[in-house]
Parts: C-alpha cells; structure tokens; sequence
C-alpha cells in the first residue's frame, strides 16, 4: 500500500496511523535528525581532544572540531527547512480527514474544532518533539557509553539517576492521563459555551480550563524539580569521583563533565515527551469514543 492511497480508518487516528500514511517522508526527516544528532554527540570528545592538542601546540584537533561544527549546522539546516514544508502539507491534510470524520458522525461543531486543533498535536509531536526525542535518546545511551569508557564510576551514578527518575515519572502517569483528559473534555465544550454567549457559564468554562492547567503545571513542576535535584547529585558524584581518581588530562577532565552534563540534558526532557505520550493516549482514545 503506498503512502499516497493510505487513508486513516474512521474513528482511528494515533501516532502509529499517522506514521504509516507519511512514512517516507517522516523517515527522510529522522534520518536527517540522526546525522544532527551524531553530529552533536561527538562535540565534547572533540573539544576535548583539541584542547589538548592546542597545549601541545598542535592544530588538528581543532580543525576536527571545526569540521564537525560545519557538518552539524549543515544538516541541521536542510531538516529545517525540509521539515517545515512536510508537515505543513500534512497537517492541512490531516485536518481535512477529521473533519470528513467528525462530519460523518454528525458531531458538534465544538467537538469537530477541538478534535481539529487535538490532531494537531500528532503532527506538531512528529516535527518538533521527536526529533528532540531522538537528539535525547542518542544523547542518552551514546553520552553514557562514552562515560563509561572515559569515568565508570560516573557511569553507574547515571545509571542509577535514570533509574529513580523513570519509577519517578511512571509512578505519576496515571495522574497525566487524568488531568489531560479533564483538560481535553473542557476544550471540546470550548465553541457551544461561546455560542451560548451566557457571561457565567463563560466564565465557569474558563475558570475549568485554568484549574486544569494548573495542575498539570504543578504536577510537571514537581516532578521536574525532583528530576533535577537528582541530576545534581549525579553530577556532584562525578566531578568529585573524577578527581578523586586522579585524572590530570584538562581535555579528558572537561569531556567527562560535558558528557555528564549531556546526559543530565537528555535525561531531564524525556520525561517530558513522555507525559506528552500520555496525552497523545488520551487523545487518542477520544477519536474512537
């Protein structure tokens, strides 16, 4: 089946739909964000090597960084440019589809703009979140490879970081479902209270919306904050672990606590994405309901 004769089933819309229909031209724009992301996994060693080259009055290694920061801008901005014309064109096609869906189903017209504006959502994860996923994910387990090979034991500090921050974040998930699919009823309601031009019922309506916002707020606030004080620990561990273990090199010293610190980076956003998940989910739902 190709990707031009694809259509979504009625009433089925999720990421994995959404992937089959444009595969080939989503797939061109994670290989383009792999070749970015590569890219920008191999800073820190190089700078490191070039910092120690330079204090052996040696220029190679500058050149190599140099080399690797044309190849990161280069591809970095032909996704650019690619990505914003792809999923223009698939958005305005995937809002089409929902609405020869919704119209099907003689919904509300409030509940086809809400459902309109939801769907959106899938095609914004697939531009703008998952490339930052795969950036995260290389970051993740290519950074912590190269610690383990340049620090072990900040190795296993990650290692145990990560760990309390997924049981963190999936011990809450139930809760994001929750609060998003309060937020994602009231949002559907959106145009019929409008129509109704009733100032307390409007203001009722908005003040639901706020209250669902800021629990969602506070929830990511919270978990964020846990998140990082862990992080901050990982990285105390290894900068005292690093010297401890008499690393004298400037350009290794400085490599370890970048990729340290590249990880904690990755580390800190994929929770993010996974709340996002979440909502996607509940969204998701909401299409075959």
């Amino acid at each position: 089946m190709t990707e031009k004769n694809f259509q979504l089933p009625p009433h089925d819309f999720s990421l994995r739909k959404l992937f089959l229909r444009y595969r080939w031209r989503i797939t061109i724009t994670w290989t383009l964000v792999l070749g970015e992301a590569a890219t920008m996994l191999s800073f820190p060693l190089f700078m490191g090597i070039a910092i120690d080259d330079l204090l052996n009055q040696r220029y190679f290694g500058l050149y190599q960084l140099c080399g690797i920061g044309l190849a990161t801008v280069i591809l970095g901005g032909v996704r650019r440019f690619y990505d914003t014309r792809v999923y223009s064109r698939i958005y305005a096609q995937v809002s089409n589809d929902i609405v020869a869906q919704e119209s099907s189903r003689n919904s509300e017209v409030t509940v086809t703009a809400a459902r309109t504006k939801m769907a959106g959502e899938f095609v914004d994860f697939f531009e703008d979140s998952f490339p930052e996923i795969i950036n995260s994910m290389i970051g993740l387990f290519g950074t912590l490879a190269i610690i383990f090979f340049l620090q072990t034991k900040s190795f296993f500090a990650c290692l145990v970081g990560t760990a309390i921050i997924l049981i963190l974040y999936v011990a809450t998930s139930r809760l994001t479902f929750r609060f998003n699919k309060g937020a994602n009823d009231q949002s559907e309601r959106h145009v019929d209270v409008l129509s109704r031009n009733d100032p307390p019922e409007i203001a009722d309506h908005f003040n639901k919306i706020i209250r669902w916002n800021i629990r969602l707020s506070d929830l990511e606030t919270v978990t964020f904050s846990l998140s990082w004080m862990v992080m901050i620990g990982v990285l105390a561990y290894s900068i005292f672990s690093t010297v401890q273990d008499g690393v004298t090199s400037y350009g290794k010293v400085l490599s370890i606590l970048m990729y340290v610190f590249g990880y904690i980076e990755s580390v800190i956003v994929m929770p993010l994405f996974y709340q996002q998940l979440v909502r996607l989910k509940e969204i998701s739902q909401r299409f075959r309901t």
